[in-house]
């Protein structure tokens, strides 16, 4: 496998620091490729010293910033020069005696006064002397009675022009004064148009501080200049030049070039300077500055307060003097600066803006899909641009809002603006959002134009939140902190914040009313215009009311009205079933459902209500037995919860007692034995305690431990038989003895017990069955029945002693065997009755105190009782009186527990509606008389009734379900009204229901108030704005607030930095340098304050720090003009709205050398970052942002009438463009003007006639009523040479006064973008001059051509002029954009028209699109050409030769069989010799302008150009009476006849002056060429005092010598009139005055007479009769009737027309024609 290396290295990675650092560094060299140093002051376009300015104190003023220790507070003017233009003033008057002596030009002051040497007047007019003397008779010619008088002959008169003369000369110096300031006056207008034009590139600025170099002749320029601002007072007609709030500045580049000099003492003087600010125009302090500066600069220098001494160069190297001027040059802006600040931050940081990475890097980004169906009321908010979450408050369009939506999700949005689509309204929507949203915004553009009425537009609440910085004033600042310190003194964050919550809801409330108002009438338009659908089925209005009028009889019984567009809600065997109940349910079984009749369930049950009363019955007969038998009375107060009972001991009150209290009560008597005597005393001896206690303890001891030994012996007997024989006490001695023997092994002999009677004893006194004891154990088991015996008889003694003495059996007598056994059961009761009062007396207490029992008087406790006594009565108590009250409680219980019950029952049958209830009635009634029968058959009834319930919720259901739909119905179901009480459904149910769907829908879309839904949408839609307006005022005012209220050092930095620049005041006093440094200190604290900003680029780049100064949002209009250089404006930026579009002027890149700007690009960005070859000096920032970022296209159109918008929507736009203009607002029509100047022509690139038409155009529109108050535009097709012509006529012919009133402009495309007038001229600027085609000019290079146009074409508002000396059909070649541009201009509506062509043809938008494309650059197309059996999508054609163009795309030739026919039909067709050219889709839609250019390539390739596939021709009736008004006073304005005669033949004129005719024959040349008569210089008055003869050329006097003509005054040429131009006057006598095609003069003027030969020859009837009928042209002739002669025809007859003409007949054109036309277009004349 084979691999192409370029490198022998891998590619290196650069980080995103890197990469940004690299552009930066490119930018930064590429702007230093651009920038021209200039050494020397004559260098630059126009300079000026102050001391070379007039001396005209009275009209020219200097005021100089000298610093002063205190400066006067009444004169604080920013003037620093001002002048007026003065006016001549008259000359003085001659006297008498010698006025008619003077000759030409003596009231000029360029001349001198000359006078005639003598004059000849007649004889018999002369007083001569009596004697005649020699020298008299000289004078006399007797053959022409004349007599020869000098002007000395009167030395009176010779005196008084002496005298004259003298006051003449002051007269004349003084205007030479005035002229000198009216010079240069003009020369300072000139420069405030050329700032007004070109503001962003040049600037003005007041200069000082020359130096010279001896090394460096080329050297001289001030180092110090400050930009100042210029400005005309029309109303004054003077100049002002006035300073400006930025620091003076420091010239430094120009000591880059010099060497040998001190270059660390630059900086010094430049912190010197930014500290004390030195005025150029101060005379002060400056001198000392400019002193020291040359002086560290170099020691070989000197300084001169006098100007340039004479040769100082001999001694010193360096010369600073002193040379106050003006200086215009190109603008120097902060760029350099700020790109060194970006790198710098960059370098130590590493921060890189979002944005900014995206353009270096790219990478993916998250698209969030958009899966949400917007409603048709929110699409149609979107189209007004309103939104519940983004606050646009002035009028807005759905492009708006999806900027706001897509800033919030992107770092990003680029919107393409055209022309006129309301870029500004945008961004000041867009800004009035952001802030309300608290974000900081940067709007800026490359002209200030796009910007000046920006702050305007923004809601008037929020503008005291931006800063409009567009010039180098702080006035604006000022604003902005007055009223933003203001408002912080009225209102709070908290205060502000309640407003906001409350116009939020209010704003909330009307975004849904509009939605449901626009829903209805969406509805009431969709159903007018759309079919009715019902039930899923369709049916057209128009059938749905046959339908409904042809059953109104039969169908109309469903009542009420109905919810619309709803199917039958039940089925019909639901209906069915609700009917059905109507017969089953009745009206009682309503009645009692309607009173929540209780189900069966619910209610006490017969059984339990009978078993409840025998219950209460048995208990109250206890109680009363309890009573009786006692001798004790009970009484229950069950309404007080006591019981009262009467006791042979006392009265006992007692509350009902807890049920739990009682329990335990009860359980603990119940559980006590019956007490016996023994008991009483045990429990009293344990009561007593100690030794009486200790008795009981031992019998009870004793009886344990007897019981114990009993059950072991037990075992040990078991099987044997022991009995005790012996009664000797000595016997258990004897046994043990018997049992030590044992146990010794020993045996037991006779002789043994001979000799031991007790071992004897022992064998005899007891026996195991039966037996002596044998053994041990025998012995063990006697000793042990005998310790038992023992241990009984002392247990006996204890019990007989304690307890059978009370009764109870004695021990023994217990159980015969074991009454130990039968003891040990005592034991419990023993020990329970010994510790009882110490344990269970205080249970027992507590326990009768919890029933409420007093234990005193229950134990009937008397302190004389003995203890034995009181035991007795506690025990006898319990045993008896507490078991009794328990039973009572328990009784009392019963009944209250079951009359309870019984009484919730009761309760139950009462709840609620059921007391109205006949069923619980009589339930209640039963149960309150304990009938138990009653209750039984009145529930018996509920049953019966409450059986129909599951029928009556299925009734109810289906009611339930009906009512929403149709309520009435439902009502008349209820109500068992008429045939809806039946039990039958109607079988017809259903028809019924369509019936009454189409019915009410019919009705609906009939009764709609349309007009009112509409009034009321409006309404509306402006309270959202208004209310929109609010929130989002009080919404940034509140984020304001809340940022600064709690900074206190905030608030001072405002209000100091306000005080600050009040003291600064013109900056001339002492501590004007340190409050201007205190000034900036504070404004850096104050801008965070502010977070709207409005500036230029220029002036964000040189005020702004990219380091510090940060940006939410970065706003870029006109991005498209600016160049790559302002990328550094986006570092400040953290997200980005780039406005611009790619269709617009772009940088042109005037200067920069291509080669170097490669090795820049190679150097610093190849291979660094994407699309590196595309950055360069004509690259604009949009072009940037559209590589990276998807633009979004604001489609709406304001500025414009359509007329004039729709050439660039044609020509760029491909239609995308909505004119919203109503073009029925303006009274300047038609809109689209084409004036062709019949003497054009082009010199070198100017066209001088067609300047001075231009200007004579606007000249005559300003004149004209229908224009008051319009602003006028002048565009130049092509170059600047142009404008500088038609400025030159614009000075010549226009009051300066009406050029700043009207805003009239004059420049090139550039000049215009982001600008607007009312009225605009073109100046296409190229003619033929007669030598046929000219080169063809297509779109140019990047479309430069074609993007000057667009703009040029639609800067204007309401009337578009395209003034060209250009016949489009002979002079220029198909496909020529300046045939696009006259062409149209010829005719508006062929554009449109040939697009609807296109459209209706294409089969696809695609096709569409490529048909325009081809179509717009001048190609002969024929769409869905035939041939044969195929068809083609279109065809270029060009003569005989054509080629077929396919348009494939998966939407249009998709699928296999379709492609397959395609490729077949091509084949075929290329086999019979056609040619074709396929575009794929998804290549031209990935990018269209590549594709199109293939295209077009391949097209050339096979012979195909641009050629017209018709020609186009003016519709006609575009000539309004207004055009021809504007174009008669320009021909007067042009030919020099300012006067208009209200006796002028309009008709005659009107064709006459139309420039598209040949009427007006060439201007003679050269005066020569025209033989001219003779005529004396000096005019003679005839008797009646009207001159005879007026010589045409205007003769310079012969008696003037030029010596005597001031060096600044050219002489006087001869100027000749074209013959054309003999204005020709008839005299009041002529009879046929008709027949004269001329202007007549005003009366108050000298008649002229007609020279020989240009007599107008009259018309010859048979010469134009031969002439149509040569030409072929149909005519209809009536003349002999009185009637006119008709050509019949259009502007194709323009030509005849034009040879008519020459005969002497002028035809008018009437679009209608006439009857002898038969309404046929034609031309008429008599």
């Amino acid at each position: 496998m084979e691999s192409k290396i370029t490198t022998g290295e891998a590619k290196q990675e650069f980080t995103k620091q890197e990469k940004v650092i690299s552009l930066f560094k490119f930018i930064e060299e590429l702007n230093k490729l651009k920038q021209k140093v200039v050494l020397k002051v004559s260098d630059y376009p126009w300079w000026r010293s102050v001391d070379s300015l007039p001396d005209d104190p009275e009209n020219i003023r200097v005021y100089y910033r000298d610093r002063v220790e205190e400066e006067d507070a009444e004169n604080t003017t920013d003037v620093l020069l001002s002048i007026h233009k003065p006016e001549f003033q008259s000359c003085p008057d001659p006297d008498p005696s010698f006025e008619n002596w003077l000759e030409w030009g003596w009231n000029d002051y360029r001349y001198k006064a000359r006078i005639k040497e003598f004059v000849f007047r007649p004889l018999d007019q002369t007083l001569l002397p009596g004697e005649l003397s020699d020298d008299d008779r000289e004078r006399i010619d007797e053959e022409n009675h004349t007599y020869k008088e000098f002007f000395t002959d009167s030395e009176e008169r010779v005196a008084a022009f002496r005298a004259w003369t003298e006051e003449r000369e002051k007269w004349a110096a003084k205007q030479k004064i005035l002229a000198r300031t009216r010079d240069f006056f003009l020369e300072l207008y000139k420069i405030s148009i050329d700032l007004d034009r070109d503001s962003e590139t040049l600037e003005l600025v007041v200069a000082d501080g020359f130096i010279k170099d001896r090394g460096m002749p080329e050297l001289d320029h001030p180092i110090l200049t400050r930009r100042v601002k210029i400005r005309h007072d029309a109303v004054e007609n003077t100049i002002y030049i006035t300073d400006t709030d930025v620091e003076t500045e420091l010239y430094t580049v120009m000591f880059q070039s010099m060497d040998g000099i001190n270059l660390s003492s630059i900086n010094h003087m430049r912190d010197d300077l930014h500290q004390n600010d030195y005025h150029p125009l101060d005379r002060n302090e400056l001198p000392v500055f400019l002193k020291i500066f040359i002086h560290q600069l170099s020691s070989e220098s000197v300084y001169s307060e006098d100007g340039i001494p004479d040769n100082w160069q001999k001694k010193e190297r360096l010369l600073m003097y002193r040379n106050p001027c003006y200086i215009l040059r190109k603008r120097m802006d902060g760029a350099l600066k700020a790109i060194e600040q970006i790198i710098e931050h960059v370098e130590e940081t590493g921060a890189v803006p979002a944005p900014i990475a995206d353009i270096v890097e790219g990478g993916k980004i998250d698209i969030p899909e958009d899966t949400d169906e917007s409603s048709i009321e929110e699409q149609l908010a979107a189209v007004g641009g309103e939104s519940v979450d983004i606050l646009l408050s002035k009028e807005a369009n759905k492009e708006q809002l999806e900027i706001a939506r897509r800033i919030e999700r992107y770092n990003a949005v680029l919107v393409q603006g055209p022309p006129g689509t309301g870029k500004t309204h945008t961004i000041a929507n867009l800004m009035g959002h952001f802030l309300a949203q608290g974000k900081s915004v940067l709007v800026t553009s490359h002209t200030q134009k796009a910007l000046s009425v920006l702050k305007e537009k923004v809601a008037p609440g929020l503008q005291s939140l931006c800063v409009s910085m567009l010039d180098d004033s702080n006035v604006d600042m000022e604003k902005s902190i007055d009223g933003i310190t203001s408002y912080m003194s009225q209102y709070t964050s908290f205060e502000v914040k309640k407003e906001m919550e409350s116009l939020g809801q209010e704003r909330k409330q009307i975004i849904r009313d509009l939605a449901d108002t626009r829903k209805k009438l969406f509805s009431i338009i969709n159903q007018e215009c759309n079919c009715i659908v019902y039930n899923g089925e369709d049916i057209s209005p128009s059938a749905a009311a046959k339908f409904v009028q042809e059953n109104s009889e039969t169908l109309s019984y469903i009542p009420g009205t109905v919810h619309l567009y709803e199917p039958l809600p039940l089925s019909f065997a639901e209906l069915s079933e609700l009917y059905r109940s109507n017969g089953v349910i009745t009206a009682e079984d309503e009645s009692e459902f309607d009173h929540e009749l209780p189900s069966p369930e619910e209610v006490m049950s017969p059984n339990h209500f009978e078993a409840n009363c025998n219950s209460l019955d048995s208990a109250r007969t206890h109680l009363k037995a309890i009573s009786a038998n006692k001798n004790w009375e009970v009484q229950n107060l069950p309404a007080e919860s006591k019981i009262l009972i009467r006791t042979p001991f006392g009265m006992l009150t007692l509350d009902y007692p807890e049920v739990e209290a009682v329990d335990q009560l009860r359980n603990y008597v119940s559980g006590f034995p019956k007490v016996e005597p023994w008991m009483q005393h045990c429990a009293v001896d344990g009561k007593k305690g100690e030794a009486y206690k200790q008795l009981w303890l031992r019998l009870v001891q004793q009886i344990q431990d007897t019981s114990a030994y009993a059950e072991n012996l037990t075992v040990e007997k078991f099987g044997k038989e022991v009995q005790i024989l012996s009664q000797d006490p000595h016997f258990a001695e004897a046994m043990k003895q018997l049992l030590d023997k044992y146990n010794q092994g020993g045996k037991i002999g006779k002789l043994t017990l001979m000799f031991n009677k007790q071992l004897e004893a022992a064998l005899k006194g007891a026996t195991v069955n039966g037996q002596p004891p044998q053994s041990a154990e025998d012995c063990q088991l006697i000793l042990h029945v005998m310790e038992m015996k023992s241990m009984q008889d002392q247990c006996a003694s204890y019990w007989n002693d304690l307890i059978a003495r009370h009764g109870v059996p004695a021990f023994y007598d217990l159980d015969a065997l074991e009454p130990e056994r039968v003891a040990a059961n005592y034991i419990p009761y023993i020990q329970r009755y010994l510790d009882w009062f110490q344990s269970e007396y205080e249970v027992l207490t507590m326990r009768m105190s919890a029933v409420g029992l007093a234990c005193d008087v229950i134990f009937q406790s008397n302190p004389l009782d003995t203890e034995m006594m009181s035991a007795e009565k506690i025990l006898m108590a319990i045993g008896d009186t507490l078991p009794k009250i328990c039973n009572i409680f328990e009784v009392v219980k019963t009944i209250t527990d079951t009359q309870k019950e019984l009484d919730q029952n009761r309760s139950i049958l009462q709840l609620g509606k059921r007391m109205y209830s006949g069923v619980c009635k009589a339930l209640l009634m039963a149960a309150e008389a304990y009938d138990s029968r009653t209750y039984r058959d009145a529930f018996a009834m509920l049953e019966e009734t409450y059986a129909k319930t599951s029928l009556k919720a299925k009734r109810e259901d289906y009611l339930n379900r009906l009512s929403p739909v149709a309520p009435q119905w439902a009502d008349a179901i209820r109500g068992r009204d008429g045939i809806h009480g039946e039990a039958i459904v109607p079988s017809d149910i259903a028809d019924a229901w369509k019936w009454k769907q189409y019915y009410g829908i019919i009705e609906k879309i009939t009764a709609e108030p349309f007009p009112e839904l509409q009034k009321r949408s409006l309404a509306l839609s402006k309270e959202y704005r208004r209310i929109t307006a609010q929130y989002a005022e009080k919404s940034a005012w509140y984020n304001l607030l809340r940022r600064t209220e709690h900074d206190i050092s905030m608030k001072q930095a405002l209000i100091g930095w306000k005080q600050t620049v009040k003291k600064i005041g013109k900056g001339t006093g002492k501590n004007a340098p340190m409050y201007r440094a205190k000034a900036r200190e504070l404004m850096v604290k104050c801008q965070s304050a502010v977070p709207g900003w409005i500036m230029p680029i220029g002036k964000a780049l040189e005020s702004l720090n990219p380091r510090t100064n940060k940006f939410d949002i970065i706003i870029i209009d006109e991005a498209s003009q600016s160049d790559i250089s302002s990328l550094a404006i986006l570092y400040m930026g953290r997200k980005l709205v780039i406005v611009g579009d790619d269709k617009q002027v772009s940088p042109m890149a005037v200067g920069v050398q291509i080669d170097k700007m490669n090795v820049l690009k190679e150097m610093y960005i190849a291979g660094k970052i994407p699309n590196d070859h595309l950055y360069d000096a004509k690259t604009s920032i949009y072009d940037i942002a559209a590589t990276t970022f998807q633009p979004l296209m604001l489609h709406e159109h304001f500025r414009c009438v359509p007329e004039i918008i729709g050439f660039s929507n044609w020509l760029s736009y491909d239609f995308k463009i909505k004119p919203l203009r109503d073009c029925s607002n303006s009274v300047l029509l038609p809109a689209v003007v084409n004036y062709r100047v019949a003497d054009g022509e082009r010199i070198g690139k100017t066209n001088p006639n067609e300047a001075k038409s231009v200007v004579a155009l606007m000249q005559a529109c300003m004149e004209q009523p229908e224009y008051a108050g319009k602003t006028f535009g002048i565009i130049s097709l092509l170059g600047d040479e142009q404008v500088k012509k038609l400025q030159e006529e614009i000075y010549s012919h226009i009051d300066p006064k009406d050029v700043s009133e009207r805003r009239i402009l004059c420049g090139n495309a550039s000049n215009f973008q982001g600008d607007e007038r009312d009225v605009i001229f073109l100046s296409v600027v190229d003619c033929a001059n007669g030598n046929g085609p000219v080169s063809k000019q297509a779109f140019g290079v990047d479309d430069a051509y074609r993007k000057r146009y667009n703009v040029a074409a639609s800067r204007a508002k309401d009337q578009l002029w395209v003034v060209d000396s250009l016949d489009p059909a002979n002079d220029l070649k198909p496909g020529d954009i300046r045939k696009m541009l006259i062409d149209y201009s010829l005719n508006p509506e062929s554009v449109t028209i040939a697009n609807a062509k296109i459209e209706a043809k294409a089969e696809s938008p695609f096709e569409s699109a490529v048909a325009r494309f081809l179509t717009v650059r001048g190609y002969h197309l024929v769409q869905q050409w035939k041939v044969g059996a195929y068809r083609l999508d279109m065809v270029a054609v060009c003569g005989r030769k054509k080629v077929a163009i396919e348009c494939d795309g998966e939407r249009w030739h998709s699928g296999e069989d379709k492609i397959r026919e395609d490729m077949e039909r091509q084949t075929i067709l290329e086999r019979l010799g056609w040619q074709f050219i396929r575009i794929r889709g998804s290549e031209y839609y990935r990018d269209p302008d590549k594709t199109m250019d293939r295209v077009v390539a391949e097209l050339t390739d096979d012979g195909i150009e641009p050629e017209e596939a018709a020609v186009m021709q003016d519709t006609g009736g575009r000539d309004t009476e207004l055009l021809q008004r504007v174009k008669q006073r320009a021909y007067a304005i042009i030919h020099q006849d300012g006067e208009d005669d209200p006796n002028l033949d309009e008709r005659t004129v009107e064709a006459a002056l139309d420039p598209k005719n040949d009427v007006i024959g060439a201007v003679v040349e050269k005066p020569e060429e025209l033989e001219l008569p003779k005529a004396d210089p000096v005019l003679e008055s005839s008797d009646e005092g009207t001159p005879e003869v007026t010589s045409v050329v205007e003769m310079k006097p012969a008696s003037v010598p030029e010596a005597d003509i001031p060096e600044t005054v050219e002489m006087p040429a001869v100027i000749l009139k074209p013959v054309q131009e003999i204005v020709v006057k008839v005299r009041k006598n002529n009879p046929e005055p008709e027949q004269m095609t001329i202007l007549d003069m005003q009366d108050d003027k000298p008649e002229q007479m007609m020279f020989p030969g240009m007599e107008e020859p009259a018309p010859d009837a048979e010469d134009i009769i031969a002439l149509l009928e040569i030409t072929g042209t149909q005519y209809v002739d009536k003349r002999a009737n009185g009637g006119s002669l008709w050509i019949i025809g259009g502007y194709e007859l323009s030509e005849t027309v034009r040879k008519a003409k020459a005969l002497g007949f002028t035809f008018h054109f009437k679009k209608e024609g006439g009857r002898a036309t038969r309404n046929q277009p034609g031309w008429w004349a008599k």
